[in-house]
């Protein structure tokens, strides 16, 4: 399994509250690999940018208060075409919850409420598409952030994460290949809907996600995964397209602008960008087992470049990394005494953070482009030389604030 595989179910998991999800089990290792020292530092990065914090509410029903099936056994009654008030309670998942797309907010508007309500009962209708032995849970679809989704468990220890929310005009998404042993497919399906599907075999455990970006205005994203050693699929392409076609599933949300999804077409798009960015003298190369010194990557839902950077005064390291545009996101400091605003070009404003420890020194630029991707910028003076080891391989980083800023005011540097 890919290390951007491991970081797109596993990060939001790092050093938080317990999910409730059965697939924590897959990222256990990944919680403990090298990625959690250098991208465990986003946390300061992330820090940078002014975002509402969760506090757990859910409205959830109890057992025996849903109508959901008995446990262990989905409905398999044919499907309803009608709907009338549903009969489970809408619920809100965990603040800090890890898996979705979308980070829950752990609150719920009454709106949000009924529409998870609505969507549980429907989907409960749904014939799932299921081998012939195998079983399922119950799926609660709960809310997250105008959007919705939960999980079920299928016989064996492979669990199914389901998510949908509006398509809020994002259109279909192209392949992204995570990783040398990425699977990626596309198709159109019959009613004009268009479906992906990545599969990332491993030793660990095989993950596989159907996406599909429908034509009655709703995003589904579908993964099965596993524990550890859990390497057999239970649902094939066809069956994990099913489901996110389903029309129990269809959202009734207007839901907000989405952009287009990261590919792989627009990672190799941005390559060219920081073409001639460093200062005389510097060189980039590859961090150890990496890609191409500064070539973009689509990692954890954005697009990441790497290098350590080398001169006459040693080797340090660089990471630009870019988010979504996403409207109330605008850096601020909130009072960390190491962090000061600092002017771009423009208008634009920015927070430069700096953070040191012993020898080793971090500073972070966190900015907003002119149509709102996030862009952190992170250097330090600690070359990534494949290991543990946060040791200063030169008295400063490599790049100084002038530099940061110069990279985020590249106007080619977006979504």
């Amino acid at each position: 399994m890919s290390d951007e595989v491991r970081d797109m179910i596993g990060s939001a998991l790092v050093d938080e509250p317990a999910s409730g999800l059965r697939f924590e089990r897959v990222v256990e290792d990944g919680r403990k690999r090298r990625a959690r020292r250098r991208l465990g530092v986003l946390t300061a990065t992330a820090a940078g940018f002014v975002a509402v914090a969760g506090v757990v509410v859910a409205v959830d029903s109890g057992p025996g208060q849903s109508s959901a099936p008995p446990a262990g056994v989905l409905s398999t009654a044919p499907t309803t075409t009608g709907w009338t008030a549903p009969a489970s309670s809408g619920c809100a998942t965990q603040a800090m919850t890890g898996g979705f797309p979308d980070q829950p907010r752990g609150t719920a508007t009454p709106e949000e409420l009924a529409e998870s309500a609505r969507l549980t009962d429907a989907f409960g209708q749904f014939a799932l598409p299921l081998p012939a032995g195998v079983q399922a849970s119950p799926l609660r679809l709960c809310a997250i952030d105008e959007s919705w989704g939960g999980d079920f468990t299928i016989t064996g220890d492979r669990t199914v994460i389901v998510y949908v929310r509006p398509l809020g005009g994002q259109p279909p998404a192209e392949c992204v290949h995570y990783g040398p042993d990425t699977q990626c497919s596309t198709r159109v399906l019959p009613d004009g809907s268009t479906a992906r599907v990545i599969v990332e075999p491993g030793p660990e455990a095989t993950l596989v996600s159907a996406d599909v970006w429908r034509n009655d205005g709703t995003y589904v994203h579908v993964m099965e995964t596993g524990g550890r050693g859990s390497t057999t699929r239970v649902l094939d392409d066809d069956r994990l397209i099913a489901i996110a076609a389903a029309p129990q599933l269809k959202v009734q949300w207007a839901g907000r602008p989405v952009p287009a999804a990261p590919s792989d077409r627009r990672a190799a798009e941005l390559d060219p960008v920081l073409a001639g960015a460093l200062p005389a003298g510097v060189r980039a190369e590859p961090v150890p087992g990496g890609d191409e010194a500064l070539a973009f990557r689509v990692r954890q839902g954005g697009y990441r470049a790497l290098a350590n950077l080398t001169d006459a005064a040693g080797s340090g390291w660089v990471m630009v990394d870019l988010q979504k545009p996403e409207e109330g996101r605008d850096p601020a400091c909130d009072g960390r005494p190491a962090c000061r605003a600092v002017d771009l070009p423009g208008g634009r404003k920015a927070v430069l953070e700096t953070q040191v420890e012993g020898g080793l020194t971090r500073l972070f630029l966190n900015a907003v482009a002119a149509d709102g991707t996030r862009i952190t910028i992170h250097t330090s003076n600690a070359a990534d030389d494949g290991g543990h080891s946060d040791a200063p391989t030169r008295p400063t980083p490599p790049l100084a604030e002038a530099d940061l800023v110069r990279i985020a005011s590249l106007p080619d540097l977006h979504w």
